[in-house]
């Protein structure tokens, strides 16, 4: 078997030639075995660490090419440039130097991926969203788990990865000496908090995963401080979990609250469990707008007090007609109850079912609807193909098998208990915009495809026209099961009703100019929802409403999503 210093057998007459580590890795025509990869990587990276420990260089080329291999002496780093110090007047700033090791750990985790699979690190491109179409050209790239290409690769190599190419600073190794000391640990390799192992063959199987057990279902509130759903991340492409993170860093000081809001912070912190007070200007903005509403309380009960007894308006204002309610009685009256339908066969199928859709030109918005609706503009879209259904809590639980993520939390719906687990064909709900889009990540890595969720554009587009289904006014209280109420004439169901359909675009204002298969605002706080549904009277239930929601958050009990796999 070859070993990393030793030549290919097609090459034994350059035996004793100097080569770099490019043109060995092209001859030797395979991957590096594991043992070997870490052993050329040890060389490498002690030779960048005295690099930096003498201040020769940062952030210069280091590539295959730049690595000179021999068979008799150690690998040597060569062309890595003059280092900027010598060249300029002043000696580099520390963000500088700062900015310099990270590229040179990161490369070295770029090399050692190459090393393992034997091919290079993929290009950074935004396959699954559209979050990341717009971001820094500066920032590195991340780099995805070796085992995803090569099942082989040791758990300590890809820990090595994950450490060197991390995108947060709490993840990633701040010097070389951090490699150094996993790779030179005498015993087992150093937990890392933000790095499973989904597909290695090396480490045992949990006993979850022997016996087929379902992943322990989650029965407190779900908050952004306390959340332990493991989700992709664009940081590493590695599954990680936010909660170990947060665990990780220390405890803050505890302080004595020294004002009236900064009290009531302190009291909510402690009424919700989580030790975090509610700071800053949106907590200030929420207790000015209790206020509000108290005063508001106040204001409305003193003048019923005075009607009736200072005006002597209590019996004829008891007896005054509604004429808001009377109205709104006349329009329900001539609106006959929804009748369910017999559900179709396919909307129990393990992949949600998908309806063709062929592009076209409309006009996108309403002039009747919200300001959020308007300006009206010509939009142009490709084809593409959508959900025919809401992804179900089947769909979504054979996700959560598989990728052993928890289940969503119950929404006691008090006709429907056990939700999640004993209704499968029914919409699933309590389901955040990083799950839904975490789906569709799961979903292309299954079947091969390219999913995503439809944006604002593709959803009015398919939901013109449609009828309305499950609203507040037919749905008795709780979403139905999914292909139940009438279709559009595409054949797509509940676009108008049951539950909210996230889609990929961030929440903000539409542009006045026409445009070709828009994806959003680069950068936002909301995503937006489409669609209304069971539960909600107050905004219209038509294909132009619009509702925004914070991403991260996963208890809304009437939000959920359907998928659209894209043209390649």
């Amino acid at each position: 078997m070859p070993t990393a210093l030793d030549p290919p057998p097609d090459t034994l007459e350059t035996a004793a030639m100097n080569r770099n580590l490019g043109d060995y890795l092209k001859a030797y025509g395979a991957p590096l075995p594991n043992e070997e990869a870490l052993e050329l990587f040890l060389g490498i990276v002690r030779i960048v660490g005295g690099m930096h420990d003498q201040c020769a260089f940062y952030g210069r080329e280091l590539r295959v090419e730049n690595i000179i291999l021999s068979a008799d002496r150690p690998p040597r780093v060569l062309d890595c440039g003059i280092p900027q110090s010598r060249l300029a007047a002043k000696s580099p700033t520390p963000e500088e130097v700062a900015q310099g090791i990270r590229q040179d750990i990161h490369r070295l985790g770029v090399l050692l991926y190459q090393l393992a699979t034997g091919r290079p690190a993929p290009e950074h491109r935004s396959t699954y969203n559209f979050r990341t179409d717009f971001d820094d050209a500066a920032e590195l790239p991340p780099v995805p788990d070796p085992r995803a290409v090569r099942p082989s690769v040791s758990v300590e190599i890809a820990r090595l990865i994950a450490l060197a190419t991390a995108r947060d600073e709490q993840s990633r190794a701040k010097r070389v000496s951090d490699l150094l000391a996993l790779l030179e640990a005498p015993s087992e390799p150093v937990a890392l908090p933000f790095l499973s192992a989904p597909v290695a063959a090396t480490e045992p199987a949990t006993p979850a995963e022997t016996t087929g057990a379902a992943p322990v279902r989650r029965e407190t509130r779900a908050t952004a401080a306390r959340r332990t759903l493991p989700v992709i991340s664009e940081r590493t492409g590695f599954v990680v979990n936010e909660a170990a993170l947060k665990r990780a860093a220390p405890p803050p000081e505890p302080t004595a609250p020294t004002g009236f809001i900064d009290g009531l912070a302190q009291a909510f912190a402690d009424l919700s469990g989580t030790g975090e007070k509610p700071t800053g200007k949106g907590f200030r903005i929420f207790l000015a707008g209790m206020s509000s509403l108290l005063l508001l309380v106040v204001s409305l009960a003193t003048y019923r007090l005075a009607t009736k007894f200072l005006l002597g308006g209590g019996q004829s204002t008891a007896s005054r007609p509604n004429i808001e309610a009377l109205r709104q009685e006349s329009a329900t009256a001539s609106r006959p109850k929804l009748t369910p339908l017999s559900p179709p066969a396919d909307n129990a199928a393990l992949f949600p079912p998908l309806v063709a859709v062929k592009g076209g030109t409309f006009e996108m918005g309403s002039l009747d609807g919200q300001p959020d609706e308007q300006p009206v503009r010509r939009v142009t879209l490709s084809d593409f193909e959508i959900g025919k259904y809401e992804v179900t809590n089947a769909q979504y639980k054979a996700f959560c098998d598989a990728t052993r993520r928890p289940y969503p939390e119950e929404p006691n719906f008090a006709r429907l208990r056990n939700y999640f687990l004993d209704y499968p064909n029914h919409p699933v709900v309590r389901v955040s915009w990083d799950d839904a889009n975490a789906y569709c990540i799961w979903l292309s890595e299954r079947t091969g495809d390219l999913y995503r969720l439809p944006t604002e554009a593709e959803w009015e587009y398919v939901a013109r026209n449609s009828p309305i289904g499950w609203d507040s006014y037919n749905s008795g209280g709780a979403p139905h099961e999914v292909g139940t109420s009438p279709p559009n004439e595409l054949g797509i169901y509940d676009l108008m009703g049951n539950v909210w359909e996230w889609c990929a675009d961030w929440y903000g204002p539409y542009p006045s100019e026409p445009q070709t298969n828009p994806k959003g605002l680069p950068r936002g706080t909301h995503k937006v929802l489409r669609g209304c549904s069971w539960y909600f009277s107050t905004v219209p239930c038509r294909p132009t409403a619009r509702f925004r929601f914070d991403p991260t958050l996963n208890y809304w009990f009437n939000g959920g999503f359907r998928v659209v796999r894209a043209k390649r």
